[in-house]
């Protein structure tokens, strides 16, 4: 718990990727970073953004949850970026398997009278666990078609958001009500393609989203 509560410090001082001692540190905010000391590269993860209404008492990862994420390390003396990823965790009572998301966005007229915006995400290759609950779990790299999916929650006015993890393989469904919408993940995407952007910008690695 005590490395959890590290974790979620909404500002990080990005010292150890500078070369030079003199160097200001680049500061960002309301993202979460780990440094993994055997493989020598930081990840920095937007915050898990939960998609199952929750009390304070409960963790993010213990429900349905959305999160991206990139690292940095260095490579014959030069600095690197990864290209950004995204979580999804299924957290639920069933199995689904799933090897398909489809998001769906809009107002509940919209979405009834089929003006409803719709992004899909595949993934054969999702990790499984039961601890309590079931826990499917899909991280990927992001395609254009996920790019997109980010820049509309970014760019559009908070709305409805519903999403469907779907198995193909056996024609199972489960429909996720997303809580408060597109609200909380607009304003986590928003703060990581931030940060995100920033590091670009800072080290010259990689291209703005």
């Amino acid at each position: 718990m005590k490395n959890k509560l590290i974790l979620l410090l909404t500002v990080f001082c990005l010292t150890s990727i500078f070369s030079n001692a003199q160097e200001k540190p680049l500061k960002l905010k309301g993202v979460i970073m780990e440094n993994d000391y055997h493989e020598k590269i930081t990840w920095i993860k937007s915050k898990p953004i939960p998609l199952d209404e929750k009390d304070f008492t409960v963790s993010t990862y213990d429900v349905s949850y959305i999160q991206l994420y990139f690292g940095l390390y260095m490579k014959d003396g030069k600095q690197q970026i990864t290209p950004i990823h995204i979580v999804n965790s299924y957290n639920q009572t069933k199995w689904i398997f799933f090897d398909e998301i489809s998001y769906l966005l809009g107002s509940r007229k919209e979405v009834r009278a089929g003006k409803g915006i719709s992004f899909k995400l595949y993934d054969k290759d999702t990790n499984t666990n039961v601890d309590g609950r079931v826990t499917e779990k899909s991280d990927v790299l992001i395609n254009d078609e996920i790019k997109k999916f980010i820049k509309y929650i970014i760019e559009k006015p908070v709305t409805r958001m519903e999403i469907r993890y779907k198995n193909n393989r056996e024609s199972k469904v489960f429909d996720l009500k997303v809580n408060k919408g597109t609200k909380l993940l607009k304003k986590h995407f928003t703060t990581f393609i931030n940060a995100y952007n920033q590091v670009v910008d800072k080290l010259k690695v990689g291209y703005k989203f």
